[in-house]
């Protein structure tokens, strides 16, 4: 069996590599510049067009086309395939992929993730453990619908400049919270496929990520199977902010098995800079 996504699962290349996950990637336009996801334009490009000019990137799905390549050149192999895509509500991914597996002759399983990044690369890692159990992929298709909505996401977002030109938060609501020095979380509702605003946290970017961390460790730690959590990071981040953060991380969650990634465009391209997120599966 095959596991395929596309570009918007944020996984490490060496983890995209070991469970052996295919994607397909996203198209990025910055001003004139146009290209691929993690290809031909990375999140450093983003941060630099928008604090350089305020440009913000416009992202798009890949097309059916792009899809039925990569459906047919796996079928072709005789096994089957099961594809997770980005969350319905926030791009055209699912309903592209949806459109050419029904070109492609073979056993293809295209489903929501209702996820967007970590959530959705946290599925394609489990769907890759339960093919690893040898489980067929229509089990294995069903599996996945069943835990999307135990998927808990927590990401935390420094400043709203980006959100706020971007007109996915209202200016007066960034102003606000700059001017209370205020850092909110944004939540994910893998049974909706929705997200909301959550614990605003006050202070210096340190301290309030500091405070984040230790908030988001504890809910995982109660609720998740330790056995799997990831935490991720935008690029842009200096060592010297997120090893302390990375530290404290695993010491809040002893015996889990963490690991890190930073995010790619579709974060960058939607929440900005200077985010976090810690990712976990329901038990």
């Amino acid at each position: 069996m095959f596991l395929t996504s596309d570009s918007a699962a944020d996984l490490p290349p060496e983890l995209r590599a070991e469970i052996g996950l295919h994607t397909v990637p996203l198209h990025i336009q910055i001003e004139d510049k146009s290209g691929r996801d993690g290809v031909d334009i990375f999140p450093q490009d983003i941060y630099a067009a928008f604090h350089a000019r305020k440009s913000l990137p416009k992202t798009a799905a890949p097309a059916p086309e792009e899809f039925k390549a990569l459906f047919e050149g796996l079928t072709r192999q005789g096994a089957a395939v099961v594809h997770i895509a980005l969350n319905s509500k926030f791009s055209a991914c699912y309903q592209n992929a949806a459109l050419a597996a029904k070109e492609v002759d073979g056993e293809i399983y295209v489903l929501d993730s209702l996820n967007c990044c970590a959530g959705q690369g946290m599925l394609c890692m489990q769907a890759a453990r339960l093919r690893g159990q040898g489980l067929p992929a229509a089990e294995i298709a069903e599996a996945i619908l069943r835990l999307r909505a135990k998927v808990v996401g927590v990401y935390y977002v420094d400043a709203l400049h980006f959100l706020s030109k971007s007109g996915r938060c209202p200016g007066i609501v960034a102003l606000g919270a700059n001017l209370l020095g205020l850092h909110p979380t944004i939540l994910f509702d893998g049974a909706t496929g929705t997200t909301s605003i959550g614990k605003k946290y006050r202070g210096k970017s340190a301290k309030a990520a500091e405070a984040w961390v230790r908030d988001a460790a504890q809910n995982i730690r109660e609720t998740c199977d330790p056995a799997l959590c990831l935490l991720l990071r935008t690029p842009d981040i200096p060592p010297e902010f997120y090893e302390p953060l990375h530290r404290l991380a695993a010491e809040l969650l002893p015996g889990a098995h963490l690991t890190t990634c930073t995010t790619g465009c579709t974060i960058a391209s939607h929440a900005g800079d200077h985010c976090f997120g810690l990712v976990g599966i329901e038990k």
